[in-house]
């Protein structure tokens, strides 16, 4: 499956981002477009206006999108959250869990929920908020749910980025999955941190094979699901854990879900 990150610098109007978007993956040919944490907006915006900004997208590049996650006003809550536009529908895809303690989001987010893995052609995608990235307990539940690709829409400064990467390298490697993070270019945090780009693909062996610098830019990546055979033949790790410890997860997630 050909894949196409998305990072750019957030400006300050919803409209703004949504063309900058389009413009800089137009020219790319790929199965799949994705993005990163709070592109549209810094603020929380109606659930609705968030799904009309991806439906868009998805029309004019005539393309699947996984739409990142964003502060959405819903059920009268701040909630962060993920949508994704596929085969022409808008699906959830994603809620933040464990809001971030570091920039406040404490304060105003209410807690979201797990949501499974969606379908993307033959390809199961499960997607982890931000930070959420840093509870292997999430990751693992996607791999229990067969997921073949843990994507990590996020927002990361830039002294935080190694710390990032390798612990997307290490999701990748213990769950035997395409592990993918897509961040915003220097785009201010509410500490006045910036955030730092490096968008970053590793495979199931844990090795990189795409990572951005910190232009704003669309780059698309071959993922070849062959690869999984190499990798479940020398390591027993996805299957040890589906077939020693998925109840323990997934009895963990019933309770606190």
């Amino acid at each position: 499956m050909k894949i196409t990150l998305v990072q750019f610098r957030r400006r300050p109007l919803a409209e703004e981002n949504m063309w900058t978007a389009i413009s800089l993956a137009k020219n790319e040919k790929s199965d799949l477009i994705i993005f990163s944490e709070n592109w549209l907006s810094s603020k929380a915006i109606n659930l609705d206006d968030y799904i009309y900004y991806i439906e868009k997208i998805g029309n004019i590049l005539d393309s699947n999108i996984l739409g990142g996650i964003q502060y959405v006003n819903e059920n009268d809550s701040i909630k962060s959250v993920g949508i994704s536009y596929i085969n022409r529908k808008p699906v959830r895809i994603c809620e933040k869990i464990n809001p971030s303690k570091a920039v406040g989001e404490r304060e105003i987010l209410a807690r979201g929920k797990y949501i499974e893995p969606i379908k993307v052609y033959d390809w199961k995608i499960g997607c982890i908020a931000c930070v959420d990235i840093f509870y292997p307990e999430i990751s693992r539940l996607h791999a229990i749910n067969m997921a073949d690709i843990i994507y990590n829409p996020a927002s990361i400064s830039g002294e935080s980025v190694v710390l990032w990467h390798s612990v997307l390298r290490t999701r990748a490697a213990e769950n035997v999955v395409y592990s993918i993070g897509v961040n915003n270019t220097n785009t201010v945090y509410p500490d006045q941190r910036i955030t730092a780009g490096e968008s970053v693909v590793f495979n199931p062996h844990g090795d990189k094979i795409l990572e951005l610098g910190s232009e704003d830019t669309a780059i698309t990546v071959s993922l070849d699901y062959d690869y999984f055979d190499f990798v479940n033949r020398r390591w027993a790790f996805r299957e040890d854990l589906i077939n020693k410890y998925s109840n323990i997860y997934k009895s963990f997630f019933k309770e606190n879900n």
